[in-house]
């Protein structure tokens, strides 16, 4: 029998309403079934800035603690500060209550292991979930201590080295959404000559405006405006706990993660010619056409954190990104990190205008050569399978790979479509060569769907 509702338990971590599915109870099994599953003995334990995280995080040491372990708490993090800490600390992983970008309601709990190694529900985190589920509990005798630690010093220090040098003096506009983020960006380039026009920088759990999640399309609207209307060189906004950052153009038009990808791609093997990037399979040959450019070539993973860090680890990769925004690194314990993404992508923007191009100049060319749908279509059913199978029939000409879904490609154009690891959707992502074929492709499959009995959420708001 369940004691919590099943479906909190998702692929790579926690999720649901607070407090009926998410609450101090779950917080409090949680870190006892970390410490019960991994052995841990010292446990670093933060939270983002949603006002229900301060009791859920008293309840998870607690949990932690009764069952014997140490605890550093880190106080209001970022997502990439529970991975920095679970790398650099002397300790055994960690724990963050966040519920990432979802709506303020929620409330949800991050695991990291040892090391910064992603705990997966096939595995450990999976094991996490049974202990909790069980509702048994750890008593020591003896009680784990509790230390306070302020990681931010620590953290903006070891971002140094990622700051690039010889920044233009630009001004940009930059949106946190309200999370956590602002005193770290605000740290990470306080050497450099940057003018940042600051959107909802102050940290407010209860996201005044909406959903902070710079993905949705009416999300993108503020900051759109206003870098036209300070006439900024371009725009980066974050998600409320910071591991996915997004970016604009001069003009306020949004740059597709996909294409963020592939410039990053391009960036990392002009410093290291030849070494292992990967991507998921949804959108692809842009991908494909840097890493060959920079002498590698590309290595597929299926999409989700977890399937791409352990890729990561066995091939080495310097880089790895996914369209969601999700960038990741060999040298950030191969972890995802909105910081290193923005300072990355801040050189490749200044050294771009100091060649005397725009920002727009470089979106223009992804645009043009690789079109895509500039936003994914969620299709909600509850025959995915059938679907899927319906799709590997109709589109049997095709060159096929089913490793995430299934992938179809032809000479002019490709689609990916995949299940949803935590909804009843299949996700839908087509790349041509022409906008016109694009055009041609999105209506054919869209219809394609409909007869399915699928029905196309509506995800712009």
């Amino acid at each position: 029998m369940s004691i919590y509702d099943p479906s909190i338990f998702r692929a790579y971590d926690m999720r649901g309403v607070y407090p009926t599915q998410m609450n101090e109870k779950v917080a409090y099994a949680a870190g006892q079934g970390f410490v019960s599953v991994t052995g841990a003995k010292k446990v670093v334990v933060g939270r983002d800035v949603r006002s229900s995280g301060e009791s859920m995080v008293e309840s998870m040491i607690r949990g932690i603690t009764e069952a014997g372990a140490d605890v550093i708490e880190v106080g209001v993090i970022s997502t990439e500060m529970l991975y920095f800490a679970a790398g650099r600390l002397e300790c055994d992983g960690g724990l963050s209550i966040t519920a990432s970008h979802n709506p303020p309601q929620w409330n949800g709990i991050k695991c990291i292991g040892k090391g910064a190694i992603p705990l997966t529900k096939e595995g450990d985190l999976g094991k996490i979930y049974e202990f909790i589920q069980s509702n048994r509990k750890i008593e020591q005798f003896e009680k784990g201590h509790v230390e306070h630690i302020d990681l931010l010093p620590m953290y903006a220090q070891y971002l140094q080295k990622f700051v690039p040098e010889n920044v233009l003096q630009l001004k940009l506009v930059a949106n946190t959404n309200f999370g956590a983020n602002g005193k770290v960006v605000d740290a990470a380039t306080a050497s450099l000559p940057l003018e940042i026009i600051r959107l909802n920088w102050q940290e407010d759990g209860t996201f005044p405006k909406g959903t902070p999640d710079p993905l949705l399309p009416k999300n993108r609207t503020e900051i759109s405006q206003r870098i036209a209307a300070e006439q900024a060189s371009f725009g980066a906004a974050w998600d409320a706990d910071a591991d996915r950052c997004f970016f604009y153009d001069e003009k306020g038009r949004f740059f597709h993660g996909y294409y963020i990808t592939a410039l990053l791609i391009k960036a990392f093997l002009e410093k290291e010619p030849g070494t292992p990037v990967i991507s998921e399979r949804r959108l692809v040959w842009a991908n494909q056409d840097a890493a060959k450019a920079g002498g590698s070539e590309l290595i597929f993973s299926r999409t989700g954190h977890g399937y791409i860090k352990k890729a990561m680890r066995d091939h080495q990769a310097i880089f790895a990104g996914e369209m969601s925004g999700h960038y990741y690194y060999r040298d950030f314990f191969f972890c995802d990190n909105g910081l290193i993404t923005f300072l990355t992508v801040l050189n490749v923007f200044s050294r771009e205008i100091s060649a005397g191009r725009k920002v727009s100049d470089l979106l223009n060319y992804y645009l043009q050569k690789y079109p895509t749908m500039q936003n994914e279509a969620n299709f909600i059913s509850t025959e995915a399978d059938r679907i899927l199978e319906e799709a590997s029939t109709r589109y049997a000409d095709a060159t096929q790979d089913k490793a995430d879904g299934l992938s179809a490609a032809y000479p002019d154009w490709r689609f990916n479509l995949r299940k949803s690891d935590n909804e009843p959707l299949l996700r839908l992502n087509i790349e041509a060569r022409t906008p016109d074929e694009l055009d041609k492709r999105v209506a054919e499959l869209k219809e394609f769907m409909t007869e399915q009995g699928a029905t196309l959420r509506n995800d712009k708001e």
